[in-house]
């Protein structure tokens, strides 16, 4: 097994990270309530960031850091497909939507699969976390479904976008 806080460690990374990728498809994606999704996605993953390394602490510590061969396969397996200017076009929400549900199904799989192992502390920040990123599927696929029925929005629209 892992050690604990490199594990967290390499979550805090992974979090970091989707931060960055939903952010990109917010650039990418034209529908301004496309935009608005992805937006609070990449919030929502950089509130988790932020819960982890709280977490961390509380458990009484720093994360170790984790190694860069284990950080780049952990992505490698959560974010397989990279984000282009060419890999979706601008208007096309339904393929952003696409990808972002099987970037939330590895997250569900991470945190499921280290909830597992992880000491009982760790293993509730792991589960609230695997639930939180259910929570975006469910969301995604909901817009799915309209996108694909009649070509609208669910009317996800955040209360505060900022």
């Amino acid at each position: 097994m892992a050690n604990t806080k490199e594990i967290v460690g390499a979550a805090i990374e992974f979090e970091n990270y989707g931060h960055s990728y939903y952010m990109r498809f917010h650039e990418l994606v034209a529908d301004k309530n496309a935009k608005a999704l992805m937006k609070s996605l990449a919030n929502d993953e950089k509130e988790h960031a932020d819960i982890l390394s709280r977490e961390l602490t509380v458990l009484g510590g720093r994360p170790t850091p984790p190694s860069n061969e284990a950080v780049l396969k952990g992505l490698a397996e959560i974010f397989p497909e990279s984000i282009r200017t060419d890999s979706i076009a601008t208007s096309d929400a339904i393929s952003a939507v696409k990808l972002g549900m099987r970037t939330e199904e590895r997250s569900i799989e991470f945190y499921s699969k280290n909830a597992k192992d992880a000491e009982p502390k760790l293993r509730d920040i792991f589960t609230k976390l695997e639930k939180m990123e259910r929570g975006h599927l469910a969301m995604l696929k909901e817009n799915l479904r309209y996108l694909e029925d009649d070509g609208s929005w669910f009317g996800y629209v955040p209360i505060l976008e900022g």
